[in-house]
């Protein structure tokens, strides 16, 4: 026996409805321009304020906002690395953007790659560059 509805007799086919397309939220990073206390220094002579800046500032150029970040722990980052690198601090991080476009080994240069995890892949084979070179 065959059941045919009510609609199907009538040649109508029954569709549910679709619902609507939800448009997808859009995240924002709004990006606070960094500081440019570098600029009129040499770099062998940046304080850690100054190496940050210009990190940012690198950053933010070659790779696009960044999400925000902890301000202390970017202190604790780059006055570290200066405590640790002195005069080469800034030639490293200069070599890093300006020399490299930004990239080490293929991977985006980034306020991380200043921490102390990094100077044997980062940092001290720049610097062993920059003393050969210069």
């Amino acid at each position: 026996m065959i059941n045919f509805s009510a609609d199907a007799a009538y040649g109508k086919t029954a569709i549910a409805p679709r619902p609507e397309p939800q448009p997808t939220p859009v995240r924002t990073i709004s990006q606070v321009p960094a500081a440019t206390t570098d600029l009129l220094d040499n770099p062998r002579d940046w304080s850690w304020q100054q190496l940050r800046d210009y990190v940012l500032r690198a950053v933010a150029e070659r790779h696009g906002p960044q999400p925000p970040a902890d301000p202390a722990r970017e202190a604790s980052i780059f006055k570290a690395f200066h405590g640790r690198w002195g005069k080469q601090a800034g030639p490293i991080a200069r070599f890093a953007f300006e020399q490299q476009d930004g990239y080490w080994r293929s991977s985006p240069v980034t306020a991380t790659r200043f921490c102390k995890a990094s100077d044997s892949y980062f940092a001290a084979p720049i610097a062993e560059r920059l003393g050969a070179s210069g």
